[in-house]
């Protein structure tokens, strides 16, 4: 099997054969590819990277070192120039992808990569010839495209190898600017079309964009107060483009392939810097993106106004455990933007106290100046257990994790909370279950000596739909009936992205004395009694009140006030 563009390599079987020997191969693995070759044609090394047994790099290391090929020399290998007429340019440069040799009706594509499969059916449908795609790396086609399409990578596309991707969407100096949406054509490239999405939300103040398929066009909506509003309609065949753009811009590509992909990127207005989280849900129409912009300097003075539904000494408390030097803060809720945003408006207002904050994260949505951020997701070789111990080498004033997910970092945690200050986000849906969790992984040690300061419980529910909605009896803790409204569903509110929500707050305070030690002390009824002494109003309470007043939807709000 040969994967190299000129005639001169061995015969197929010949490459099966010494991937086995230099054992880079399984038996199975040869046999399923060469029965994919059989089925469908093609070369032999693109399906064994399709199917995953192989990557590109380890392909051309193999051909290069031990058949003694320089495969992928496109320059060279595209004789015809005239061939690369066959794609358009800006295709060509959201694809990655360049057209080397037509041979009657089938036309040899170099292609930088596998993660969209869309990829090659559009471009038997744009061309009408069938595809024989050489899987090559992405530096290779890059250099194709520069040659024989006189283009660079967009001068408002800084790629970085290791971090985060920045996307400009204005500067002046490098005369980058959106264009007006009522200049841009059905055929203007997917980057224009960005550009000017992003730049009109950030110009309305919006904070999320869903782009989705509908019909044949894609549907941009912009995320208001009370709903989701469409604003732009692109013709169905820019889909693919965004899907290149933001699978590039935003390394979907890197993820493991699945119904849902999430990543970030840079995004510059001047000298101004936000992040772009950009979700992906696969459906039978193609993909869905919601995206969310974080920005540094308004989640600056987002914390006053997160607090303000806790009552004044609830605040008071909740201070007084942050100011603390030693001991656990923990954050409480299930994920979401709720949580999310709290979290980061926690962690720019008291990130002034410490001379160093240390914050281990899943996945890092918000950069942030003054904070040292390490994404454990994205350290190979080491999970959450290992980056703590190195984290508590360095000696931080103040330990950051978000989240907890097992036993042994949290026993780290504590360990750590006993020295110095932590804070901390575990994904239970309020104190009571937090608490449990902690007794049932055998932390009564900790948590009988006072090292957990408090926690702060963040609720996230679904806002009422105004436009659909019946009443509905729930009980409340006492077994009281309760006059609520729930949604009977509409074209509005059924839509999976188009559901608001609307935070709802907790502290309670913790210490030696007032820590439950028994999985039965720690039911809303009790969690509720503690923050009632503490002065605060427990969490049921205030969600049943917002349910009342016709602002959440009971369907959700029951959980909280029915224990």
């Amino acid at each position: 099997m040969s994967d190299e563009p000129r005639g001169n390599a061995p015969d197929r079987p010949v490459m099966g054969e010494l991937l086995l020997r230099e054992g880079l191969l399984t038996r199975d693995q040869l046999e399923q590819a060469l029965t994919e070759q059989r089925r469908s044609g093609g070369r032999l090394g693109y399906h064994l990277i399709r199917l995953g047994h192989l990557n590109v790099t380890r392909l051309s290391q193999f051909l290069r070192e031990t058949m003694g090929l320089i495969p992928y020399d496109l320059v060279e290998w595209i004789r015809d120039p005239t061939v690369t007429e066959l794609i358009p340019s800006n295709l060509a440069q959201f694809y990655q992808v360049v057209p080397v040799e037509a041979k009657g009706a089938t036309l040899t594509v170099a292609i930088a990569d596998l993660d969209n499969p869309s990829i090659i059916p559009a471009l038997e449908e744009l061309t009408g010839m069938a595809i024989d795609p050489v899987v090559c790396p992405r530096e290779v086609v890059i250099k194709a495209l520069e040659q024989f399409y006189g283009i660079s990578k967009d001068p408002g596309v800084v790629r970085s190898p290791a971090g985060d991707h920045l996307f400009v969407l204005s500067h002046q100096a490098a005369q980058i600017r959106p264009l007006h949406w009522s200049v841009l054509k059905p055929d203007s490239s997917a980057t224009d079309w960005f550009r000017t999405i992003m730049a009109e939300a950030i110009r309305i103040r919006c904070r999320g964009v869903v782009i989705r398929p509908e019909g044949d066009s894609l549907r941009v909506a912009f995320r208001t107060a009370e709903r989701l509003e469409d604003r732009f309609h692109l013709h169905l065949r820019k889909q693919a483009e965004l899907d290149a753009l933001l699978g590039d811009l935003a390394r979907l590509r890197d993820k493991r392939r699945g119904s849902r992909l999430e990543g970030r990127v840079r995004l510059q207005v001047e000298s101004h810097f936000l992040s772009l989280h950009v979700k992906a849900l696969g459906t039978l129409s193609g993909n869905r993106y919601t995206l969310t912009l974080y920005d540094e300097k308004l989640f600056r003075w987002d914390w006053a106004e997160q607090v303000e539904p806790l009552s004044e000494r609830e605040r008071a408390g909740l201070e007084e455990a942050l100011a603390q030097t030693r001991g656990l803060v923990l954050l409480a809720g299930t994920p979401g933007p709720g949580l999310t945003s709290l979290f980061y408006a926690l962690l720019a207002h008291v990130r002034d106290r410490f001379k160093l904050i240390l914050s281990l994260e899943d996945y890092a949505l918000l950069p942030m100046t003054g904070v040292v951020q390490v994404e454990v997701s994205r350290q190979e070789g080491s999970g959450w257990p290992e980056q703590l111990t190195l984290a508590l080498k360095q000696e931080p004033e103040l330990l950051v994790l978000n989240p907890l997910k097992e036993r042994q970092t949290t026993e780290l945690a504590l360990l750590a909370a006993s020295r110095g200050a932590v804070l901390a986000v575990l994904h239970q849906p309020d104190a009571g279950a937090t608490l449990r969790w902690l007794l049932r992984n055998g932390f009564r040690s900790p948590l009988k000596a006072g090292v957990l300061k408090g926690i702060l419980t963040v609720a996230s529910l679904a806002r009422l739909c105004p436009n659909c909605r019946i009443p509905v009896e729930a009980a409340d803790s006492a077994g009281h009936p309760v006059p609520l409204f729930t949604r009977q569903g509409c074209e509005r509110c059924m839509g999976w992205d188009s559901l608001q929500s609307e935070v709802v707050l907790e502290w309670l305070p913790l210490g030696s004395a007032r820590v439950p030690l028994e999985e039965a002390e720690c039911s809303a009824a009790g969690v509720a009694r503690l923050v009632e002494e503490a002065g605060g109003e427990p969490l049921g309470r205030r969600i049943l009140q917002r349910a009342r007043d016709g602002a959440i939807d009971a369907a959700e709000a029951r959980d909280y006030f029915a224990g």
